[in-house]
């Protein structure tokens, strides 16, 4: 395709019914900013001979197949009653989520060009797959990439930086033209250093009023539609600072219909749950020779499930998700009944009980090496999976925990004043969902109505008190909660080092190793010497119990799912039986674990008796009030 502008010509064919797609949805929620503007008229179902009429069918912020084989319906349905049909994804779908941490992405790009989708733009996370599959997946993409504001970006011969559609009458005597081009946020916040191969990204703005001149003046649209991937408050300025009818964005998770500055903002919602359709018409009276916006404009957001799913993509979802099997048949631990039904959905707008699993696990794990922390809190963008879990879902197993917590996310360690935690998560539950909206464990209480936090560790909070806590150390500053980001910019010295930080899965995982371990042991032990038991759990028999034996007593004995192909879980057993730390786990191991034992089940925190890191003494700490 090459950089430039490409210019597509819709099919011209004469039908006599538009799409005709049910509703926007649910009713409107404080999370939904869904205030639909109001339309004069609604379109005509029938287009007339003389009429130019465009149909838009937009997805974002994808991260699963699962609505796919929905969509391809919606679309096809779509095209067949009305030829001048494009659709079109916003942004975000090689990334974050298990399917691409496995497979780079070839699931979606297939499921992509198979829907089919036309136009697809840039997110942030298309930068957390290794570039080289970035690169190859545009190469191959039979669409069309659009990149407006990341020209120096490896591939960008195969991107195009704007796109001129032309859109032809059923009897071929008028036309129109739509522009498009698109933008990504340029916030350093959301990147590492080397991004996108070290690719630069403009500004959105300078981009977009360089790209509206270009599409209005020189190509000669009728109408400009800027494809954006940023946060809400950032689509405000662009609908302040510029005369667009219409943007299509994402980025966010919710779903947006809104009107700002005579701009409609339309923002479907993440995972094409929903799509959103817009229709734009010229009218079979306008001249075509004067250069003009449509007539109308009508949108709303369809429910893609309210469509019957393709069977020929049904079977390839199928496929692409069958490379998951090993993990998914890994089982973990058992979710305590508090926790179900399990659920992450909304983590960006609400406190899920995923959230609160994955925080009170954290904390187990931690005082299970020996660090009293008094709470964790993640903000709900790093709770991925957006996904409602089955009422009968009672294990965590190697894909939930791998779906809904990316393999490399870390937590510190910070002494943070009573009033500061409740000031910082009361800010990030006021307003809007974002992805700082914080999940915490169990035993923080939060007020229903002012959101403050009111208890940590079931007591009631002391605001003076300085409380130790477990979080990402860059969501400190990094905006999403104004209090905690004005304190610790001006106290730097208080955020840890970075050598001091405790990835989550490995956490977890040595948590998880701990107690099969114990359960091993609790099941084989009683009665019975070391000797013994080296017997029972020894397989092969070579005088050493082996990750593979232990892979084997996981099944067998504990009567738990585990996959042939995957043992790394039965690899941090190992780690964790091996107490002379010598690789092996041999007589020697057991009779030192026979010594030293205590059965405590790690989730029960209330037993674990802890002794807190030394740091700067509380005075030295300045309190917010």
């Amino acid at each position: 395709m090459g950089i430039g502008s490409a210019v597509h010509l819709l099919s011209v064919v004469s039908f006599a019914s538009s799409l005709a797609i049910g509703g926007g949805g649910r009713a409107a929620t404080s999370q939904e900013r869904i205030v639909r503007q109001q339309e004069t008229e609604k379109l005509s179902p029938i287009i007339e001979p003389n009429e130019v009429r465009i149909c838009i069918v937009q997805i974002t912020d994808v991260y699963t197949l699962e609505n796919f084989p929905s969509l391809r319906t919606l679309i096809l349905e779509a095209k067949r009653r009305n030829p001048n049909t494009i659709s079109i994804l916003t942004g975000d779908f090689l990334a974050p989520y298990l399917l691409s941490t496995v497979d780079k992405g070839n699931g979606m790009m297939k499921m992509l060009a198979s829907t089919p989708i036309d136009y697809v733009s840039i997110g942030n996370h298309e930068d957390e797959i290794p570039q080289r599959a970035f690169c190859s997946h545009v190469r191959n993409f039979p669409g069309t990439f659009i990149n407006s504001n990341m020209r120096d970006h490896e591939a960008m011969e195969y991107m195009n930086d704007k796109v001129v559609i032309r859109a032809v009458s059923p009897d071929g005597k008028h036309k129109r033209k739509l522009g498009l081009c698109a933008v990504l946020s340029n916030d350093p916040g959301l990147y590492s250093k080397s991004s996108f191969g070290g690719a630069t990204i403009d500004d959105p703005w300078e981009t977009l009023a360089k790209y509206k001149k270009i599409l209005q003046e020189d190509e000669g649209c009728d109408i400009v539609i800027p494809l954006q991937h940023l946060y809400v408050p950032d689509d405000h300025r662009t609908c302040r600072e510029f005369d667009f009818p219409i943007i299509l964005s994402g980025h966010d998770h919710h779903r947006v219909d809104e009107v700002v500055e005579g701009t409609r903002l339309l923002k479907p919602g993440l995972d094409s749950i929903y799509a959103t359709i817009l229709e734009l018409s010229w009218s079979s009276n306008s001249d075509d020779n004067i250069q003009k916006p449509p007539d109308k404009i009508s949108a709303h957001f369809a429910k893609v499930s309210d469509f019957p799913p393709d069977e020929t993509l049904l079977h390839q979802v199928e496929e692409a998700y069958k490379v998951l099997a090993p993990l998914r048949n890994t089982e973990l631990t058992q979710i305590p009944d508090s926790f179900r039904p399990l659920s992450s959905f909304n983590a960006r707008g609400q406190v899920t009980t995923m959230g609160v699993f994955l925080c009170s696990t954290m904390r187990a794990a931690l005082r299970a090496q020996g660090i009293d922390v008094d709470a964790v809190l993640l903000m709900g963008g790093n709770v991925r999976a957006g996904k409602k879990y089955d009422d009968d879902e009672k294990f965590m197993s190697l894909e939930i925990l791998e779906s809904e917590i990316k393999s490399d996310e870390t937590l510190g360690l910070i002494w943070m004043p009573g009033s500061l935690i409740s000031k910082g998560v009361q800010a990030t539950h006021i307003g809007d969902p974002i992805p700082g909206w914080m999940q915490f464990c169990n035993e923080t209480i939060q007020d229903p109505e002012t959101k403050a936090i009111t208890h940590v560790r079931g007591e009631p909070i002391d605001p003076d008190r300085l409380y130790l806590v477990a979080t990402k150390i860059p969501d400190l500053t990094n905006g999403q909660s104004p209090p905690w980001t004005e304190y610790f910019k001006a106290n730097p010295n208080l955020l840890p080092p970075k050598g001091a930080y405790f990835n989550i899965h490995a956490t977890l995982m040595e948590l998880f190793a701990r107690d099969l371990w114990l359960r091993l042991w609790d099941q084989i032990a009683k009665g019975r010497k070391p000797n013994e038991i080296l017997d029972i759990l020894d397989a092969d028999g070579d005088g050493a119990i082996t990750v593979d034996d232990i892979h084997l007593a996981i099944q067998g004995i504990l009567g738990l799912s585990a996959d042939p192909t995957e043992k790394s879980l039965a690899r941090f057993i190992h780690d964790f039986a091996d107490c002379t730390g010598d690789g092996r786990v041999t007589i020697q191991d057991l009779q030192s674990f026979e010594a030293d034992v205590c059965h405590v089940d790690p989730l029960i925190h209330q037993t674990t008796t802890i002794v807190p890191p030394k740091v700067a003494a509380e005075e030295s700490f300045s309190t917010t009030k």
